[in-house]
């Protein structure tokens, strides 16, 4: 066939096959013209499945929080002045503690002693300044339209964040209570931790990580019906510090109180960790365990919901 007949008027040139050397793209041309005409459709593509393996998907979501780990050591000058804050929340609310446990007389109130008050308020700061803002970042993907191009690529939104949730918390995490554990040991002189209930903790905090998340997605999520959602995110925030047992354990409350907060969950982002690592009592932790596992299962099915509605609603406009 001549020149002149492929690409006579009105006919369109053949699209090279795959493998040609005149796509440099492999020759996926129709796959992305349908992927376009599907966009001005008013649809959002989607593109195939590419997991393998056992593990499927998570090994991309793994990468996905090592290169955020990674990236996140470029803002450890804002990480080093959040552990020196929580350095000088510690030394105020030491001479606090041992000026209040001088004036009773008394070495130990509702079984913790002053250095275990100490450590439980380095736990309790160092789980709340680890938390990243991720309400904001969510809600400027969706009013800047970014949500768009996330949904077409080949992950989850919902898993993509939680990836570069955990990446970010667990270095600030780690940050503080390291920093924060040398300014402890010096003031109190003692690593008021118990080895078997920091295992126990440690768990807890993992599951109140997933649902402290799940919580956050879904206040940002709302950004698809709400002009703004850092009130909200404010009121949640207040609600972690001053109903989870930031600063007191439940047990130095009045008893009406603390049997209040301890029907919420709240207390189990801060206060069950928190208690269960400095105290060694491990008795609490099948029912606080129950409780993150409903609590969990919950949000999840709220954030699936309100994702599911946020997308609906983002197909109705044309993506």
């Amino acid at each position: 066939m001549t020149t002149e007949g492929m690409f006579s008027r009105g006919a369109e040139p053949p699209l090279p096959s795959s493998g040609a050397t005149g796509d440099p793209d492999g020759g996926d041309l129709r796959a992305r013209r349908g992927a376009c005409a599907t966009a001005a459709a008013g649809e959002i593509p989607r593109p195939a499945r590419t997991d393998q393996g056992l593990l499927g998907p998570l090994p991309k979501y793994w990468a996905i929080l090592r290169i955020n780990l990674a990236s996140q050591t470029a803002y450890l000058g804002e990480m080093v002045v959040r552990a020196l804050f929580l350095a000088i929340i510690l030394y105020v609310y030491l001479q606090l503690w041992t000026a209040t446990y001088g004036s009773m007389g008394a070495r130990t109130v509702a079984g913790f002693s002053v250095g275990q008050m100490v450590w439980y308020l380095l736990l309790t700061e160092a789980i709340v300044l680890s938390r990243p803002r991720l309400t904001r970042d969510v809600d400027q993907d969706v009013r800047a339209g970014d949500i768009a191009y996330q949904l077409i690529r080949p992950y989850d939104y919902v898993w993509y964040r939680l990836a570069l949730y955990a990446g970010e918390r667990l270095l600030r995490f780690a940050l503080c209570l390291g920093v924060g554990g040398v300014v402890a040991l010096a003031l109190t002189g003692e690593a008021a931790i118990a080895p078997t209930g920091l295992v126990v903790g440690g768990l807890l905090f993992v599951v109140g990580l997933l649902v402290d998340f799940l919580g956050a997605m879904a206040i940002g999520l709302c950004a698809f019906w709400l002009e703004e959602t850092q009130p909200f995110t404010l009121l949640y925030d207040r609600a972690i510090m001053l109903l989870g047992g930031m600063l007191l354990p439940l047990e130095l409350l009045p008893d009406p109180v603390e049997r209040a907060l301890g029907a919420l969950p709240f207390q189990l982002l801060l206060y069950a960790p928190a208690r269960a690592a400095v105290s060694g009592d491990l008795a609490p932790f099948p029912s606080a365990s129950c409780g993150l596992a409903l609590t969990l299962a919950a949000m999840l099915l709220l954030v699936r919901l309100i994702y599911g509605q946020a997308l609906r609603r983002l197909h109705a406009n044309g993506g």
